[in-house]
C-alpha cells in the first residue's frame, strides 16, 4: 500500500506548486501519513478495494468543500454581520479595536472569499495540491480557535455559517475536528484523484468564484443582504397596531319586512332594501381571534422595543398609530457622519411631505443624540433601542426601514438610499433603493446560475479536450510540415 501511494504521488501530474516550500512540508506530512498506525489497519482494506480511494476522496470533497461553501457564503451574504461577529472576537480576546473598522472589514471579505473559493474548488477537484493545503492552513487556526470559545464561552455563537445556521460552541469544534480529519485525508489522496476542470483552465474557475462571491458581500454591505436571516424580513410585523386586540367580535345584522325577521352575518350577502327590508339593529354573536394580532411566527416580532431619548420609557406602543413611517436606525451615533445630515432631513421633509412619520432610533448616550441634533439641526423626534437590536433589524450606519401598518416595506442603508423629491400620486415617499430592482432570492438566484453555466462550460471543454485531444489537434494545424515530415519517416506497420 505505501508503495502503491507513492508510485501515485510520483505519476501525478495535476498538482500545482506553492510558495515557501509550504508544499514539501505537506509532502512530507504524507510520508509521516505512511507510517501512521491509521493508514497501516487501513491498508489491506484499500488494496483489496482499490477503487475506495477514488470513492472516499471523492466523498471528503463533497463534504469539506460543502462546509466550506456554506460558510463563505453565509458570510458574504451578510458582511455587516461577519464584521461584528470579528470585532466581537477582537473585544473578547482584549485586542484593542479603536479605528480597526475598515481593517476589520477588509479582513471580513479577505475570510469568505478565501473560505468560498476552496471550498468550490475542492468541490471541482481544482488545485488539488494547494486546495487542501489551505484548507488545512485554516483549520491549523479555526481548529484551536474553536476550542477556546467552546471553553471559555466569550461569544454567544462562533459565527461559522452567520446567521444562517447558528450552531452551539461545542458544536462548532467538533465540526472542526471532523472537517481536519477530512482534509488530513485530503492532504494524502487527493493529487491521486482527477479534477473536473483542466489545470489550464482552472485560473478562470477562480475568476468566476472571487467575482461572485465579492458581489455577493458588496450588495450586502453597500444596501442589505440579498437573503435576510435575521427575525425581520421585509413583510413581518415590526410593530403592531394599536386598535389590533387580541380578540374581535363578530357581528349579525338584523333586518325586518312585513314582520318576517332575517338576521345575516358579516360575510353573508345582505337583504336588497329595495325590496322592502329595512335595517333593525346589529347585533354581538361571538368573539374570534384578530387575525392581524396573532399570524404566523415568521410575521410577529414583538422583541423590538424603542424607548425614549433618556432610556427610560418604552414608548413602542405609542408609535404603533401611524400608517405610514419611515424610521432612521442608527447603531452607533458616535459613527454616524455629519455628511449624511443633509439627506436625513431631506428625507424629514419628504416624509411630512407625504403624511409619513419619520423618527429616528439610535444607539447612545443622550448627551451624543443631543450633540448630533444641535450638528445636523434635525428637526425629528429621536429615540433609544439596544444596539444589538437594531443590528438585527437593519445593516449599515445609518439605514432606514419602511413601514405601512407595522409591516416592514423595505430596508436599506443610506448610502444606497435614491432620493426623489418630485411629486407622486401615490402618496408614498419616492425613494427607492439603489441597485437591486428584483428580490435578493432571485438576485442571487440569477449569479449563481451565471457561476455555475461558467463552471459547467469549463468541465465541458475539460472533457472535451480530453477525449478528443484538442491540444494534439490545434498543433498538428499550426505546424503542418512538421507533422508531415513526421509522419513520412514514421515506418509502415
Amino acid at each position: 500500500m505505501q508503495n502503491s501511494n507513492k508510485e501515485v504521488g510520483k505519476k501525478d501530474v495535476g498538482g500545482r506548486k506553492t510558495p515557501l516550500g509550504i508544499e514539501k512540508k505537506f509532502d512530507r506530512f504524507g510520508d509521516w501519513l505512511d507510517d501512521s498506525w491509521a493508514l497501516r489497519k487501513a491498508s489491506p482494506w484499500l488494496n483489496r478495494y482499490p477503487k475506495s480511494i477514488l470513492i472516499l476522496t471523492w466523498l471528503m470533497r463533497l463534504v469539506v468543500g460543502g462546509v466550506f461553501v456554506a460558510s463563505g457564503l453565509s458570510k458574504a451574504i451578510d458582511p455587516w454581520g461577519t464584521y461584528y461577529k470579528m470585532m466581537e472576537y477582537l473585544e473578547a480576546m482584549h485586542i484593542p479595536i479603536v479605528d480597526w473598522g475598515n481593517t476589520v472589514l477588509a479582513l471580513a471579505f479577505i475570510l469568505f472569499s478565501i473560505e468560498f473559493i476552496v471550498g468550490v474548488s475542492l468541490l471541482l477537484g481544482c488545485y488539488r495540491k494547494a486546495a487542501p493545503i489551505t484548507g488545512a492552513l485554516f483549520m491549523l487556526v479555526m481548529l484551536p480557535l474553536t476550542l477556546w470559545i467552546a471553553i471559555s464561552d466569550p461569544v454567544a455563537d462562533c459565527g461559522c455559517f452567520g446567521d444562517f445556521l447558528i450552531i452551539s460552541n461545542w458544536s462548532s469544534f467538533i465540526k472542526n475536528c471532523l472537517i481536519s480529519i477530512a482534509v488530513i485525508w485530503l492532504l494524502k489522496f487527493n493529487s491521486s484523484v482527477k479534477s473536473l476542470i483542466s489545470p489550464y483552465f482552472q485560473w478562470i474557475a477562480t475568476v468566476a468564484m472571487a467575482a461572485y462571491i465579492v458581489i455577493v458581500g458588496y450588495i450586502g454591505y453597500w444596501q442589505q443582504p440579498m437573503i435576510d436571516f435575521r427575525p425581520y424580513k421585509v413583510g413581518t410585523r415590526l410593530l403592531a397596531q394599536d386598535d389590533e386586540a387580541e380578540y374581535l367580535p363578530r357581528y349579525e345584522f338584523v333586518y325586518e319586512k312585513d314582520g318576517e325577521i332575517r338576521k345575516v352575518g358579516e360575510d353573508d350577502e345582505l337583504p336588497d332594501e329595495s325590496e322592502g327590508w329595512k335595517f333593525v339593529r346589529r347585533e354581538e354573536k361571538e368573539f374570534v381571534r384578530n387575525e392581524r394580532a396573532h399570524v404566523d411566527a415568521d410575521e410577529v416580532q414583538a422583541d423590538f422595543r424603542i424607548w425614549s431619548e433618556d432610556g427610560e420609557e418604552d414608548v413602542t406602543d405609542m408609535l404603533s398609530g401611524y400608517e405610514r413611517q419611515l424610521i432612521l436606525l442608527v447603531p452607533d451615533i458616535n459613527e454616524l457622519s455629519m455628511a449624511s445630515s443633509w439627506k436625513i432631513n431631506l428625507l424629514y421633509d419628504m416624509a411630512k411631505a407625504h403624511d409619513t412619520e419619520f423618527f429616528a432610533v439610535v444607539a447612545g448616550n443622550p448627551e451624543a443624540i443631543e450633540e448630533w441634533r444641535d450638528l445636523s439641526s434635525g428637526q425629528y423626534q429621536i429615540y433609544t433601542a439596544e444596539d444589538t437590536s437594531i443590528k438585527e433589524l437593519v445593516r449599515g450606519n445609518p439605514a432606514l426601514v419602511s413601514l405601512e401598518e407595522g409591516i416592514i416595506k423595505w430596508k436599506s442603508s443610506l448610502s444606497a438610499l435614491r432620493l426623489n423629491d418630485d411629486d407622486d400620486d401615490s402618496g408614498e415617499i419616492a425613494t427607492y433603493p439603489i441597485g437591486l430592482t428584483m428580490s435578493g432570492k432571485e438576485a442571487i438566484a440569477d449569479l449563481s446560475l451565471i457561476l455555475v453555466s461558467i463552471l459547467a462550460f469549463l468541465w465541458l471543454i475539460s472533457t472535451l479536450r480530453n477525449k478528443w485531444s484538442v491540444s494534439s489537434f490545434f498543433s498538428r494545424s499550426i505546424y503542418p510540415k512538421k507533422n508531415k515530415e513526421k509522419d513520412s519517416k514514421t515506418p509502415e506497420s
